[in-house]
């Protein structure tokens, strides 16, 4: 069974904390540049049931880690980061933007107003 569930910023960490508790674990997130805004879907795992939750965010707009609930989020975490330029705060374990890009890769190499 799958379900999607559209979240605010501030309802993202109780929701994540209630999957948690059901036996739930993340699986993946997933970023969409919507332009103006980001999409960031966390999807997790309760048995054969996957659980998307949906959080819209204003470019530069600050979305709070989930690492300190999963730690298994702060590497999706960090991914999104240097991938789209997100600001992500407080991840339990913070690469700084240098997990997977080099130094003079272009930076938030997924965003689509890069021009190669």
């Amino acid at each position: 069974m799958l379900s999607s569930e559209i979240l605010s910023i501030a309802e993202l960490p109780e929701r994540v904390e209630q999957l948690l508790q059901e036996d739930a674990r993340i699986a993946m997130a997933t970023c969409l540049d919507l332009g103006d805004q980001f999409e960031v879907i966390y999807h997790f795992n309760k048995g054969l049931e996957l659980i998307n939750l949906r959080v819209r965010i204003d470019r530069g707009e600050e979305l709070p880690s989930i690492s300190h609930l999963t730690l298994n989020a702060a590497l999706i975490e960090n991914e999104m980061r240097e991938f789209f330029g997100i600001n992500i705060t407080d991840i339990a374990i913070d690469f700084k933007g240098g997990m997977l890009l080099a130094g003079n890769s272009p930076k938030a190499p997924m965003l689509k107003s890069l021009k190669i």
